[in-house]
Formats: structure tokens, sequence, C-alpha cells
């Protein structure tokens, strides 16, 4: 019956993530283009996705005007071999577009990792996904021979030929289906670990770790398609049994586009939540760097900003940072007043150590201001002050 047709669905699910993962998307390529020019291979490989997920929508779409989402009994028959041959076509489209957007989130947690069997577990993972996925394509576009027998095959003069067990199609999609689950849920998980220990505002670290961690919630759609996935053996009425297969995959995958689209949208978030930023144009938003410093077990990430100023992300437990304040001045050469008291008018101020930068700058900023103070006055001396930092590990 007409009314039993599933299209109108099919079509809604396919323009909304159309729209959705498009504007996440955009807002990636122009923070990450534009606002902190990193653009990379992830980058790249994201905007693949997206094109070929709107390819895979674009057909989806045709497919449900041929009769997509309906019993065959309520199709003409002209149309049946053209929906039928829309279907197929979204099958491939939809493993080289999840193929592009996991190596795409792949490249991106590689390119924050700190340890080294983090990164071991990204390309294990990768690497799984990667090839069972080509292995799931070449299955798919080849079950067939000649391939034009998968929608012919409806019309009153097929084509000679054969075409795989639909349940070894079948099979092989839930194989694929678990994979992308482990994959999804251990791309979800790492950046907990990743962003946890690093010295940022808790809300900061909170709103990191759940954006990317996002994709968990394509994994859930990947688990709702399950029950679903046996309907791929419905020869016979194919076009209606398989609409949740459609459906969820293209849940799946339009949030899995925009899920890594969200995690690059660092800039923005710094408008909404705070967080810490270099002086000047510094920007903790640009990309992050791995560096040899001697903080192997802390975690350290370092980003510079438009001009070259340098913003660092590390753990600074059981260390300790020594800050030595010496002026120079015309009349007696060198002093070193760290730690003296002061009397009358001869005061500085400086500190025996400090627990961040913060402090610093706040105490070269006074002392800067006395130093301005000192030269206004009649007959001032010439005074530089210079501040030095050690940083030492505690015991």
């Amino acid at each position: 019956m007409a009314a039993d047709s599933r299209g109108p669905q099919i079509g809604a699910i396919a323009y909304t993530f159309v729209i959705v993962s498009s504007i996440a998307t955009l807002l990636r390529i122009y923070c990450r283009g534009w606002v902190i020019k990193a653009f990379a291979a992830d980058d790249w490989l994201a905007v693949v996705a997206q094109i070929l997920f709107i390819v895979f929508c674009a057909y989806e779409i045709t497919g449900v005007h041929y009769g997509t989402g309906q019993h065959i009994g309520d199709i003409a028959d002209e149309n049946i071999p053209k929906a039928m041959q829309m279907w197929w076509t979204c099958e491939p489209l939809y493993v080289l577009t999840n193929m592009a957007i996991k190596a795409s989130i792949a490249i991106f947690l590689l390119r924050i990792c700190v340890h080294k069997y983090h990164k071991i577990t990204i390309w294990v993972v990768t690497g799984v996904t990667e090839v069972y996925s080509l292995f799931f394509f070449l299955l798919f576009v080849l079950q067939c021979r000649p391939t034009s027998l998968f929608w012919l095959r409806y019309t009153s003069d097929p084509p000679e030929g054969s075409c795989l067990d639909a349940k070894v199609v079948a099979n092989a999609f839930y194989g694929y289906s678990a994979i992308s689950c482990w994959t999804d849920w251990t791309f979800s998980i790492l950046p907990i670990f990743l962003v946890w220990k690093l010295q940022m505002n808790l809300r900061v670290k909170i709103s990191v770790v759940l954006i990317l961690a996002a994709g968990a919630i394509a994994s859930s759609a990947t688990i709702v398609r399950f029950p679903y996935l046996h309907s791929l053996t419905d020869i016979d009425d194919f076009l209606y049994s398989t609409s949740d297969v459609a459906i969820w995959s293209t849940v799946e995958t339009g949030i899995g586009i925009s899920a890594s689209g969200f995690a690059t949208l660092r800039p923005l978030l710094r408008t909404f939540f705070g967080g810490s930023s270099a002086q000047g144009n510094g920007t903790s938003a640009r990309q992050w760097h791995r560096t040899d410093s001697d903080h192997p077990k802390g975690g350290y990430i370092r980003s510079r900003g438009v001009d070259g100023e340098a913003f660092e992300l590390h753990d600074n437990a059981g260390k300790r940072i020594g800050v030595t304040t010496v002026i120079n001045h015309s009349k007696t050469g060198e002093a070193d007043i760290e730690g003296q008291k002061y009397k009358g008018d001869n005061r500085s101020d400086g500190s025996d150590s400090v627990g961040g930068l913060e402090d610093w700058n706040n105490s070269q900023s006074n002392l800067a201001e006395r130093g301005e103070e000192a030269q206004a006055g009649p007959g001032a001396w010439n005074i530089t002050v210079k501040k030095s930092i050690v940083q030492t590990r505690g015991v």
C-alpha cells in the first residue's frame, strides 16, 4: 500500500543531515583555513567525506523519487530498476565516505597525541577499519556479474549472470558495523586521556572532551541498525525492507562528519566557554605540535599565535618555578634585591617562588611600573629590570 511508504522518512533524514554536516564542514573550513590558518590533511579528508556524503544523499533522494521505501507492488515497473540502481550506488558511496571521515578523525587525534601507545592504538584501529572497509566495498561492487544484474534482475528480460547469496553481503555488513562501532568508541574514549591531564580550565576540558567524544553518538546509530541488517536478504521486497538500513546508515555518516567538524571549532568555543590564550594575538586554537620537551609523562602541547608567540599546555605537577629579580642602575652597579625587606621608598616587588607564569607577569608589570615612576622624578636613575625564571622538578 502507498500508505506504507517509508520514502518521506528517508528523504527527510537525508536532507537534514546534508544541511547539518555541511554547516559543520563549512565552519571547519573557516576556522582551520582562515581563523588559525592551519588547514591540514585531516581537513582535506573531511572535505572529501562531505562531498561524497552529499553525492550519497543526492542518489538516496533520487531513489526515493523512483520508489525507495515503497513496496515493490506499489512501484511502477519501469521505476524499480532505477530505484535499485540508486540503492546500489549509495552503498559504495557510504563505505567511501566513512573511510574518509574515520581517517580524518585518526589524523586529527594523532596530531594531539603525546604517548606512543596512544599512537599505536590509533594506527591499529584505523588500519583494521580501512582494510575491512575496502574489502566490503569490493564485495558489494562485485557481488553481481555483470554489475547491472543487481538492478536489472527485476525487469522482464534480465541479463544472464549471477549474484552472490544475499546472506554473504548481510554477514559482511554485520562485520563492518561491528568494526565501525569499535572504531567510533575507541576514537571517542581516547580524547579523555589526551586532554584531561593538560593544564586547562576545567570547563574548557569538559567542552573539548564532549565534542571530541561526540563520535560515540554515531556508533549508537550503527548499533540501532544491527537488528535491521537481515533485511538485506529480502530480495522480493528489497526497497521497502531495507528502509531502516538506509535511514540509520545516513544518520551514522551524517553524525560522524558533523562531530568531526565540531571537534575542530576550538576558536569558537573560546568565545562561549573562555580559556587560556597567549599574549597578544596568540591563540590556543592553532594547530597543535608535539615537541621534544622534557615532559615525557605530563603531556605537552604548544600552539603559536599569529605573531609567533607561543601558548603551552603541560603538566607542571611536581615542578617549581623560581624567579630572580635583578635591578641594574647607573650609580651602584648591580644589586640582587630578591628576598630583601623593603624600607622607605626603596621598594621593589619580587617573589621567591611562583606557581605559574601569571604571577610572574604580574610581578614584572609592577616592577616596570615602579621603574617608570623612578625615572619620572628629578635626578632619576637609569634603572633596568631583569628577571630570570628557573624551573626545577620537585622531590
